[in-house]
């Protein structure tokens, strides 16, 4: 288990760009009022077929190819965090069309890790590959927030226009 719960956000994360996945959205919702906390992350990657999943699952093996050794805990371990604070666990994946995961917990169980740096795992995910989408939708009782790494990216209008000899009112006019 680890000790935050972003390291478990940054695993699965990173598992899916190195299947490939070009937009991962993660979803965190804490409901204080409900008690729950839920977090999900979706990616359209490689994703598994069911013995593949079932293998993953079952924490003897990984997807990724360049391991000596087949281990692969990331999913085992949210899966056996969510189960063990009173939630649930789901993973959904298609060949060819990626993976989702779903992980529930009681917000104010006991043993429920803290949520940890979001900032610095979402941070590190951009960092990894900078033309994916890394996406992340987070709501609270009190706050809703969101992030799009490429928001921005392709509608800002350039800023090269009057280092080109365009000058500045053709500038303001695009």
């Amino acid at each position: 288990m680890f000790d935050q719960l972003s390291l478990n956000i940054l695993d699965i994360g990173m598992n899916s760009l190195t299947a490939g996945a070009t937009v991962v959205r993660i979803t965190v919702i804490e409901d204080a009022v409900h008690d729950q906390l839920l977090i999900r992350i979706r990616d359209n990657g490689r994703g598994m077929d069911e013995q593949t999943l079932r293998d993953v699952l079952a924490k003897n093996v990984s997807t990724k190819a360049d391991r000596k050794k087949p281990i692969g805990l990331g999913l085992a371990l949210l899966r056996q965090t969510s189960e063990m604070c009173d939630g649930a666990f789901h993973v959904q994946s298609t060949p060819g069309q990626g993976t989702g995961v779903t992980a529930s917990m009681r917000l104010s169980h006991v043993d429920r890790p803290p949520l940890g740096d979001l900032n610095a795992t979402i941070f590190a995910l951009c960092t990894v590959n900078p033309n994916a989408d890394i996406q992340l939708h987070y709501l609270s009782d009190d706050n809703k927030f969101y992030f799009s790494s490429q928001e921005g990216k392709h509608d800002e209008p350039r800023r090269t226009q009057e280092a080109q000899g365009k000058g500045a009112a053709a500038s303001r006019a695009a």
